[in-house]
């Protein structure tokens, strides 16, 4: 029987997967009428680019919650012989994992790419697609922006001018961070690496491989798997919470490209996006207190940060 988690996570991957049909179609239809996508523009493919970033912010975190690490040392130790568990019904679909591994992206590969639209501090930086630096920060504006939406409002839906401008701007500043590195292939990398986290979900929720480690949820057999590679165990709740978090403001950003330009409010204090910032700016200031020495920049003043302990 699946778990609360599970189902949670099932329901945050079919919405991730929604996106990224979404982004898939809408590129589809641009090539079917011919239309040229430039690297930057503020119309579909913008829309499309980042439908597809959303899901992929999602995937950053669940690798950095070692989903797809964990089975892809499930897989190196079962072929090794020195797994001394027995896999039962789950060994045909760990089998097909290891058998699929040259037909998608390898984890330098997955890191690398991570790097590159998210600054991902474990990826390689190269020099033809180095970290990019700026996306936390761009971020972490935008939430701001979104939890401040109700200081000294003067409008009780959608808060005032002045702060309704600060989300505008922040949502712009961050589009176009991300627009001008993304690229063409940017929408089939969300599909793969989507399907991959996909496979490896399978695998770890498994009945056979949670009897094997004797573990309740797909968490701790990854858990249980680093123990056993004697690898550093990882902030899993915190990863999948962000990792949500970020993908629902990712996808907002999406929706509310069209309208960035237009002299009317883009948020209204009831929407789902200020929940998710909120529970952006908590998992990044809980996991970033895990890590020495702290990071300076969210404590600037006035940030919410400061607001939520930091």
């Amino acid at each position: 029987m699946a778990t609360g988690q599970e189902i949670g996570l099932e329901l945050i991957l079919r919405r991730a997967e929604t996106l990224v049909r979404s982004a898939a179609a809408l590129t589809l239809a641009l090539e079917d009428f011919g239309i040229e996508l430039p690297p930057v523009s503020s119309g579909a493919i913008d829309q499309a680019q980042l439908r597809a970033i959303a899901t992929l912010y999602l995937a950053s975190e669940l690798e950095a919650a070692g989903v797809i690490p964990a089975v892809e040392t499930l897989t190196r130790l079962a072929r090794s012989g020195s797994l001394s568990v027995d896999l039962g019904e789950a060994a045909p679909l760990i089998q097909a994992f290891w058998q699929s591994r040259n037909e998608r992206a390898t984890a330098e590969e997955r890191l690398g790419f991570f790097s590159g639209l998210f600054g991902v501090a474990e990826g390689p930086d190269h020099t033809e697609h180095p970290r990019n630096n700026e996306f936390e920060d761009r971020l972490l504006d935008l939430c701001e922006a979104l939890y401040k939406l109700d200081e000294q409002a003067s409008n009780a839906s959608w808060g005032g001018v002045a702060q309704q401008a600060r989300v505008r701007g922040a949502a712009q500043r961050l589009i176009v961070n991300l627009v001008r590195i993304s690229s063409g292939i940017t929408v089939f990398l969300a599909q793969e690496i989507l399907a991959a986290v996909r496979a490896a979900l399978e695998i770890l929720g498994h009945s056979a491989v949670k009897a094997a480690f004797h573990s309740r949820t797909p968490w701790e057999v990854v858990v249980a798997i680093e123990r056993r590679a004697k690898e550093t165990t990882r902030e899993y709740e915190l990863h999948v919470q962000r990792g949500q978090a970020g993908m629902t403001l990712l996808a907002w950003l999406a929706d509310a490209a069209p309208i960035l330009d237009a002299n009317k409010p883009i948020v209204g204090l009831d929407h789902p996006v200020i929940a998710a910032a909120l529970e952006w700016l908590e998992a990044s200031l809980a996991l970033s207190e895990d890590e020495a020495p702290a990071p300076t920049e969210p404590n600037r003043p006035g940030s919410p940060w400061a607001a939520l302990g930091g």
